[in-house]
């Protein structure tokens, strides 16, 4: 992983800079620079801020579905710089001395999912063009625990939508897939959402309306981040959250 700076211009220089640089169609539009401006700022409350990545260490719950029991996790997550890559290692606990190790990934172009009984045995792993778009997905969706900008990795493009929103595009040639963000007048990010991140039912892949919401913001060093999340499934019988985390730790990687 290269030395990245994060550093933050003003929209003439440094975000016109990176419209050309990242938009295969040329410049972006106004309201797409504006918006973008308007996350920065609140994202990087301080100013200019020299990294690699960042890193966080998680406390949480989830569950495989809406009549399963909730399952307590810890885990870290690390973030790329320049790229929407990120590597979640959890550890789940099952019952009171039985715990699995999960890793969710996306990294250089192919998502990873696995799970190992007590860290050693494997228990199920996925791969595939599902697997890379879904995490994908979540590498996008979790803006605003990345580095800022990466806006700048080059399989990125951002659009603003007819609704007001922040859309983020991911295509490497191999996986294309979009989010949409929702911000409130500071450039606090409420919420991301899809209406297609694959979901396995049975041996069946289904693409189904997904969402995220953040909450409680907090300073770590030059970056303002959400300390809590919540992700849930829309699904044709009603909303199902099923992961949830609050933020013990946030560091940018320098």
């Amino acid at each position: 992983m290269g030395l990245h700076r994060c550093f933050a211009g003003s929209p003439p220089t440094f975000f016109a800079t990176l419209a050309m640089r990242s938009h295969p169609r040329g410049r972006m539009d106004d309201q797409t620079l504006a918006l973008l401006e308007r996350l920065r700022r609140f994202a990087m409350p301080d100013g200019p801020v020299s990294c690699k990545g960042t890193w966080l260490r998680q406390v949480g719950e989830m569950r495989l579905a809406p009549n399963r029991p909730w399952r307590p996790f810890e885990a870290e997550q690390r973030f790329n710089a320049s790229a929407v890559d990120f590597r979640w290692e959890a550890r789940v606990r099952l019952a009171p001395y039985v715990r699995a190790n999960v890793i969710d990934a996306f990294e250089e172009g192919r998502g990873i999912l696995a799970v190992r009984w007590l860290g050693i045995v494997p228990v199920a792993g996925f791969r595939g063009a599902a697997v890379d778009k879904g995490e994908a997905m979540r590498g996008l969706a979790e803006q605003p625990w990345r580095p800022f900008p990466f806006a700048e990795a080059p399989c990125l493009t951002w659009a603003a939508t007819l609704a007001g929103t922040l859309r983020a595009t991911f295509d490497d040639s191999k996986t294309r897939t979009s989010v949409e963000f929702d911000m409130d007048a500071e450039g606090r990010v409420l919420g991301a959402r899809a209406p297609d991140r694959p979901r396995t039912v049975g041996k069946a892949v289904v693409e189904t309306p997904w969402s995220g919401t953040f909450g409680e913001y907090r300073r770590f060093g030059g970056r303002c981040v959400p300390t809590q999340a919540e992700v849930t499934w829309h699904l044709p019988e009603g909303p199902f959250t099923y992961w949830r985390c609050r933020l013990t730790e946030f560091q940018v990687v320098e």
